[in-house]
């Protein structure tokens, strides 16, 4: 910049010395020079003309020198390019012929696409054109074919009247109508019920059909009144073929309302005369003088079924024809008369039923506790009772059970019909669980429940009373017989198929298992204790013993809590298969599963009954086998090697006990169940076990005296372990974990075993330090000192 003034490089270096002298420290110059630096020529330019001091001056000819000094690099560099940049000029200038041949054969494609475009656009004018054309004749030669279609029909149905082939004719008339409106072009061939060409104004007056169309209004009138009359005809002379056929008929020819109406009436007047044919001989049994046999005769379960079966044979065989005919509202409309008709006659027999059988007197009877001679259960009279009110109870529930089949019946037909596009069936299925029949089936229901639970309640009184113990059986008869009528009384409720009734009926089992039952096989505990004898002390010949011993009845006794348990189980998973054939929605499986898991805490309950009585056995059993355990109070365990050697050789006391175990136990092992001797074996085991602790905590061992405790440990697991199928090892793993102890060359030793997953410790921290203790060679201070 200073150049093109005029001043040489020479004088700008002077400057700068002359600055320097003047006066301008160098680091200043070089702050401003760094201030400037990256500046472009024309803000040096702008810079210069606002300097007003020579340090400033300074300064921009310094950032002058590096902007001349950049400027001659880029300078520089572009020079360099210059071979290149010639080259690709020439390069280009060779080019220039190449690409304006290619620009002439590019103008000559495109000319010739342009021609190509124009001619393909002109034949697809030409195929549209033509398809319109052939569109037109197609529908004209279909129109023509319809005409000629309708004609014929006009002709067979002139064929049909005359040969008296109403079917067909209907048939032609329902042609004929499709085929005058696709003539027409008036929409998808006319309704099903032919309204719109059977009308006076159907026909227009330009309509190619229009003379047809006459002629087929004034057949299908003549056709109306002749079907009218032989419906009419056939249903007063219950010709059902027939009056099927004309049925089928009048949809078709247009008398839609009228001939639903006539055919609903001629299926509910046929229910109705044979309801009342069977109602009136129902009565007729009914008016007979009481008696067991005119009791017995009159059968409202055989007038019920008779009804609901005539019901759903009319639904079931006229339901194609009717959904055909007159569609899914008609065929909702039909089965809603039918309905109305079986209720009221189905309520009447129910009613009748009630008031005949006197179920409100029974069921007042069985709730204010009249046993009706249940405490005479032995007697014939009462026996014979108990079975006519188990009659009756089964009638109730039959009527129940018919009454819910045919609920069932509906809802699947009215479900199946909504699934095809009928909006009356949704309100249909609401309706019924408050129908009048419905009402009365839950009074039913509910006297039901309360003959149920008397009936349960008679005859397990009958059962108690009759209860005595059975030649070559575990358990007294009681235990069969009531739970065969538990049994029976719940299938019976399941066979109701109604929710709450099934539920009450459980809850009335569990209650029965729980009270009646379970007191009856209560005893005194002083009656097991016959079994806590050995056959010598009691003077017993086993192979005499039979049911009327008191050793058998005590067995049976205990024997009957164990299997009463293992039956409620078994009744209870019995239940639960019929649950699930009985009850479609999860809800009341849900319902009922839940009233069955009471039955699973009530065999808990007995369980706990039998464990405690095999309890109450183990403990009479003890002062017979604590002589033979006491043995160990007069053993030393702080032996020499002498002593050691000599009860190596020699069995002091474990001979002696398992020998009266066997003598106490095994004896009455065949008058137990399994799970009752099993449960007897661990009871005194543990006992056993309990004691031996209590003793041995009593004496001072050495290392030799450990290893003796060691192995008669072993010893009594091994042969006791052949008295039962369970393991035996948890009732002596405290005595177990003692001789372990007992066995440690250190107190310290200890901690390599406490806290190990592999060892479950039965001994507490304080314990484990007390069994220490009793080794003579351990120090006191250092069993205290143990980190336990």
């Amino acid at each position: 910049v200073f150049r093109a003034r005029g001043a040489p490089s020479g004088a700008r270096r002077g400057r700068g010395r002359r600055a320097v002298r003047s006066g301008v420290p160098p680091m200043a110059m070089e702050s401003t020079a760094a201030q400037g630096a990256g500046m472009s020529p024309l803000e040096l330019l702008q810079q210069a003309e606002r300097v007003t001091g020579v340090r400033e001056a300074s300064a921009l000819l310094s950032e002058a020198i590096l902007c001349e000094r950049k400027v001659d690099a880029h300078l520089n560099e572009l020079l360099s390019k210059r071979t290149s940049v010639e080259t690709g000029v020439a390069n280009l200038k060779d080019s220039l012929g190449l690409l304006g041949l290619m620009q002439q054969h590019a103008e000559t494609i495109a000319q010739q696409t342009k021609q190509a475009s124009t001619l393909a656009d002109e034949v697809s004018r030409r195929v549209r054109e033509l398809d319109a054309s052939q569109v037109r004749v197609s529908e004209s030669m279909r129109r023509l074919e319809s005409i000629a279609e309708a004609e014929r029909c006009v002709e067979e149905l002139k064929d049909a009247m005359a040969t008296s082939e109403y079917d067909r004719a209907a048939e032609r008339i329902q042609d004929f109508t499709q085929l005058y409106f696709a003539v027409g072009g008036g929409g998808d061939g006319g309704s099903r019920k032919g309204g719109s060409i059977l009308a006076e104004d159907a026909a227009g007056a330009s309509h190619a059909l229009r003379d047809s169309a006459a002629v087929v209004r004034e057949t299908a009138r003549s056709l109306r009144e002749i079907v009218l009359e032989k419906f009419e005809r056939a249903a007063r002379e219950r010709d059902h073929e027939q009056v099927k056929r004309f049925a089928a008929i009048l949809g078709p020819i247009g008398l839609v309302e009228s001939g639903l109406a006539a055919f609903t009436k001629y299926l509910v007047g046929l229910v109705s005369s044979r309801a009342t044919a069977d109602y009136d001989e129902l009565l007729s049994e009914i008016s007979v003088p009481r008696g067991a046999s005119s009791e017995g005769r009159v059968d409202f379960h055989k007038c019920l079924t008779n009804l609901f079966r005539d019901v759903a044979e009319a639904v079931e065989a006229n339901r194609d024809l009717i959904a055909e005919a007159y569609g899914a509202d008609g065929f909702v409309g039909v089965l809603a008369a039918l309905h109305g008709e079986c209720e009221q006659r189905a309520t009447q027999i129910l009613r009748k039923h009630i008031e005949f059988r006197q179920l409100a007197r029974l069921a007042e009877d069985a709730g204010a506790g009249d046993n009706n001679g249940a405490g005479a259960g032995g007697e014939g009279g009462s026996a014979s009772r108990v079975k006519d009110f188990e009659r009756t109870v089964d009638e109730v529930v039959m009527l129940c059970v018919r009454c819910e089949e045919y609920n069932s019946l509906l809802v699947d037909v009215l479900d199946q019909t909504r699934a095809s596009g009928s909006s009356a069936a949704e309100s249909k299925i609401a309706s019924l669980p408050s129908s009048p029949l419905n009402c009365c089936v839950r009074e039913l229901n509910a006297y039901y429940t309360s003959l149920e639970d008397a009936y349960m309640a008679r005859t397990i009184a009958m059962a108690v009373e009759m209860d005595e113990c059975v030649e070559g059986s575990m358990t007294s008869s009681l235990v069969e017989d009531a739970f065969f009528l538990l049994q029976k009384c719940s299938r019976r409720g399941m066979a109701t198929g109604n929710v709450q009734c099934v539920c009450s009926v459980l809850s009335n089992v569990n209650n029965h298992l729980c009270n009646a039952y379970l007191a009856a096989l209560r005893h005194d505990n002083s009656v097991y204790d016959c079994l806590a004898g050995t056959p010598e002390d009691l003077q017993l010949d086993l192979s005499a013993l039979d049911n009327t011993s008191p050793q058998c009845k005590a067995a049976q006794a205990l024997n009957n809590f164990d299997v009463s348990a293992e039956y409620i189980k078994k009744l209870k998973q019995d239940l639960d298969a019929h649950t699930f054939e009985v009850f479609r929605l999860a809800e009341n499986r849900n319902r009922v599963q839940s009233c069955l898991s009471d039955m699973i805490r009530t065999s808990q309950e007995f369980e706990k009954i039998a464990a405690s009585t095999a309890d109450h056995v183990a403990l009479r059993l003890m002062p017979r086998l604590k002589p033979s355990v006491d043995v160990v109070q007069a053993l030393s365990f702080d032996l020499s090697d002498a002593e050691y050697a000599s009860r190596e050789a020699e069995d002091t006391w474990l001979s002696d006990f398992l020998s009266k175990l066997e003598d106490a136990l095994g004896w009455v092992q065949p008058l137990l169940t399994a799970q009752n001797y099993e449960h007897l074996v661990h009871s005194v085991l543990g006992q056993v076990a309990k004691r031996l602790e209590a003793l041995l905590l009593q004496k001072r061992f050495n290392q030799l005296g450990g290893l003796v405790l060691e192995k008669d440990v072993r010893n009594i697991v091994a042969c006791t372990s052949a008295l039962t199928q369970r393991t035996v090892r948890d009732k002596f793993a405290r005595l177990s974990q003692m001789a372990t102890l007992l066995n440690l060359e250190t107190p310290a030793e200890v901690l390599d075993y406490w806290g190990d997953d592999a060892m479950m410790w039965r001994l507490t921290p304080f314990e484990v330090k007390r069994v220490l203790k009793l080794r003579t060679e351990f120090d006191l201070a250092a069993v205290d000192a143990l980190p336990l």
